[in-house]
C-alpha cells in the first residue's frame, strides 16, 4: 500500500509566498546538512486532507482548503 499527497498549483504558490517571507524573519539560520527546516503534514479525514507546513522555529502555514469540504 502506498500513499501520495499532492499540492495543487494554488497551494504551491501560497507555500512559496509564505516561505519567501518567513525566511526573512525566521530566527533559525542553520538546520543541518540535509535540511529538514520544514515539515509537511498531510492528515486525511472523511471530509478532505488537512495540510500544514511547519518550520523548526514553530511557525505554521495551514494550506487546508476548507472551502471545498
Amino acid at each position: 500500500m502506498a500513499f501520495e499527497f499532492v499540492l495543487p498549483d494554488v497551494e504551491v504558490k501560497q507555500y512559496r509566498e509564505w516561505w519567501t517571507e518567513h525566511l526573512k524573519e525566521c530566527p533559525v539560520e542553520e538546520v543541518g546538512a540535509i535540511g529538514g527546516r520544514f515539515t509537511f503534514s498531510f492528515t486525511p479525514t472523511g471530509l478532505g486532507t488537512i495540510v500544514v507546513i511547519k518550520c523548526v522555529c514553530g511557525k505554521e502555514l495551514d494550506l487546508t482548503n476548507y472551502e471545498n469540504w
